[in-house]
């Protein structure tokens, strides 16, 4: 599975948050901050299924783990698109490399 999204507008955001509830939700990924601008925030969803996602305008939320399931509470990931936002699910052993720009992969 492979999708990119430049220049998102909120109609777009919409369509993405459907697209991740259908095919990631239920799902732990492997989070790391290749820049280091979101190390944190990497290790607080690491390794934690996306519970919940959800569009407001130009920002996508997205729940990660559930305190009934994993004894921690749910933590959420606020992504805002602006004007050059860019997100793209690939495959582990199809993702480009990072670039100084990538703070969650």
């Amino acid at each position: 599975f492979f999708s990119t999204l430049t220049m998102v507008e909120g109609h777009s955001v919409h369509r993405l948050a459907a697209a991740h509830r259908k095919r990631l939700q239920g799902k732990a990924f492997q989070a790391t901050s290749p820049n280091g601008r979101f190390t944190d925030g990497a290790k607080a969803i690491n390794r934690r299924p996306l519970t919940q996602v959800e569009a407001h305008g130009k920002n996508l939320f997205c729940w990660f783990g559930c305190e009934a399931t994993d004894g921690l509470p749910p933590v959420v990931l606020h992504i805002h698109f602006g004007m050059s936002g860019r997100w793209a699910v690939q495959a582990a052993a199809k993702a480009r490399e990072p670039t100084p720009t990538t703070r969650l992969q």
